[in-house]
């Protein structure tokens, strides 16, 4: 049950004297109640920042990454795990993953590994065909990706596994890509804060006590957890 529910069945008893109207201008007035309480805690406290970046993989653009992974200067294992530990350290701060795919993901960069050190195929035939070969993803909660929970965020959601990747997910995966998480959305992503019941509320990692923005605010925190 919703905090809006208990209004709209107290309206739909026979003794009720509120009309639409009313309710509009209820929701208006606790929305409003709900802003200010939210400037007095951001005027009053100080959040906390996320640890900052100690790992330069991190710092490295996805085609810096591919390019050393196929030319064997980095083992795609070494960059997954690298990206699994980061969220880790900041996941408590921040509430920004949905469903984790670590041990898969990690499963995926071995391979990778086993296939560039095979020398079944050269450098430049890697760069056409897999131009992401070996590089960590994040797939946004709206997207389809086949043999993860599927829920937009959305708690009636919640058992539903994607049977097949979207198209956008699949091209990635196609390109070597490996997806080791999806993010958090606003439930059916309908909101401009990033916030669920499933995955929580997810912070901005300048200052905890303020938001990443939405939908896509796990994608804006990828951005900018490199400046951190």
């Amino acid at each position: 049950m919703t905090w809006i529910e208990p209004i709209r069945t107290f309206r739909s008893q026979q003794f009720c004297i509120f009309d639409d109207q009313a309710e509009n201008y209820l929701l208006l007035l606790l929305h409003s109640l709900k802003y200010e309480a939210n400037l007095l805690v951001l005027f009053l406290f100080k959040g906390k920042i996320v640890p900052s970046v100690n790992n330069p993989l991190l710092l490295k653009s996805a085609t810096q990454l591919a390019q050393e992974i196929r030319n064997g200067e980095l083992k795609s294992e070494d960059v997954v795990q690298a990206y699994i530990d980061r969220i880790k350290e900041v996941e408590p701060y921040i509430h920004a993953t949905a469903e984790k795919c670590f041990e898969d993901a990690l499963e995926k960069a071995k391979g990778v590994d086993s296939l560039v050190s095979s020398g079944q195929y050269t450098k430049q035939q890697l760069a056409d065909d897999k131009p992401f070969l070996g590089v960590p993803i994040s797939i946004k909660a709206l997207l389809l990706v086949k043999g993860v929970r599927s829920t937009a965020g959305y708690e009636p959601y919640s058992h539903l596994v994607a049977p097949e990747d979207a198209p956008a997910v699949g091209l990635m995966k196609n390109a070597g890509a490996i997806v080791i998480t999806t993010t958090n959305v606003p439930e059916m992503g309908l909101n401009i804060d990033t916030m669920n019941r499933l995955y929580g509320a997810t912070k901005n990692p300048y200052d905890t006590n303020r938001s990443s923005g939405g939908s896509s605010g796990m994608d804006r925190l990828l951005t900018m957890l490199q400046n951190i």
